[in-house]
């Protein structure tokens, strides 16, 4: 019996390690250049049994930076200019986060000089500028975490305040970004903390303005590419291209080609309810569903899709929100979060199969 016991030792030692061992070949992180030597450094998850990798850029605000999917056999990029840092004018599309403020800020009643430009609002007694969709996106962040094992690959990101959040914004914050990769899907975890220092309710709105290339598959129409989402609500728009306060019924609940609608001004999408979803589908059979959950909620209006496309429908952004255009100024789609504590908001974005048929 006693010969027999170191045996039994390792075969129980191998089978209470091999799913581990099976599950960090299955999830792995890696470190690479962006786009070649001298690119931002990326944080690369990776579900090597469903085919699904994100690439993190804390250097680049901290954003998604590219997004692939494996479908029938090929690795299919889905973001709109995924890992591209090379210099130049326009959208660079990827999926940078918007905070601490959704759109531009601009005292009520008066008409921005752009659309999307720099702005201001008054707080605690003073006004203070405020970049168009706020300044997280154009800040370095920092990796604090990362860890792989069964049953995902994940990475953490922060941005905290400093000297160069003061002059735009006068709390005390941190603000962190959980990427995750489990069973095929991704989640990205928004975690909003407001410091003990602050001596009045912390405000802000959030919204992440992720760009998808169209079509997803190649030799597919990008105008029959085709848009969903539970809305019953959208928010008008005046001659100036800002809201007017007056909205119309609008649900993308039956999907609607892109080409059947025009989005080249972002359309804000009201009205939901139950989690928001929205939905984007390439008529070959693939269907890309992003959902968003938030810890707390607030009253109507709160745009939570603000869909914009591209010309020649190059790419077209869902951009999950939980806001209002100005909402520092007009109050509308504002969260006030006392000192001390955390509001919580996560996006879930995954590949579905085929409708049953």
């Amino acid at each position: 019996m006693n010969a027999g016991f170191p045996g039994i030792i390792a075969i129980i030692v191998f089978c209470t390690a091999a799913p581990l061992g099976f599950g960090q070949h299955r999830y792995t992180i890696s470190d690479e250049d962006a786009s070649g030597a001298g690119s931002p450094r990326v944080v690369v998850l990776r579900d090597n049994t469903a085919g699904v990798e994100a690439a993190v850029a804390p250097s680049e605000g901290g954003e998604l930076s590219s997004y692939k999917v494996k479908f029938k056999g090929q690795t299919i990029e889905l973001l709109y200019h995924a890992r591209d840092y090379s210099p130049g004018p326009g959208f660079k599309g990827k999926a940078p986060l918007l905070w601490p403020a959704v759109g531009a800020q601009y005292p009520v009643g008066t008409i921005p000089a752009e659309s999307c430009g720099d702005g201001s609002y008054h707080v605690a007694g003073r006004m203070y500028p405020m970049p168009c969709h706020g300044f997280a996106r154009s800040l370095p962040w920092k990796e604090i975490s990362r860890s792989a094992d069964s049953h995902g690959a994940r990475v953490t990101v922060e941005l905290t305040d400093s000297e160069s959040t003061h002059k735009y914004y006068p709390f005390a914050f941190h603000l962190d970004a959980t990427y995750e990769i489990t069973y095929g899907h991704l989640t990205v975890d928004y975690a909003v903390k407001s410091d003990t220092s602050n001596s009045e309710p912390m405000i802000f709105s959030i919204g992440n303005h992720i760009a998808f290339k169209t079509p997803f598959l190649q030799g597919t129409d990008p105008g029959k590419m085709l848009f969903e989402t539970q809305s019953s609500v959208e928010l008008l728009r005046n001659a100036a291209g800002v809201l007017s306060g007056e909205e119309k019924p609008r649900s993308f609940a039956k999907p609607e080609a892109l080409d059947s609608f025009n989005a080249h001004v972002a359309i804000p999408l009201t009205g939901y309810r139950g989690e928001p979803f929205a939905r984007l589908i390439d008529p070959q059979g693939m269907t890309l569903r992003l959902s968003q959950q938030a810890s707390s909620s607030l009253p109507e209006p709160l745009v939570r899709f603000n869909i914009l496309s591209g010309p020649k429908s190059e790419f077209f952004c869902p951009e999950p929100w939980f806001g209002v255009q100005n909402s520092f100024n007009t109050g509308k789609g504002l969260v006030k979060l006392n000192a001390g504590s955390t509001w919580r908001w996560r996006l879930d974005l995954r590949i579905e199969g085929p409708p049953p048929g």
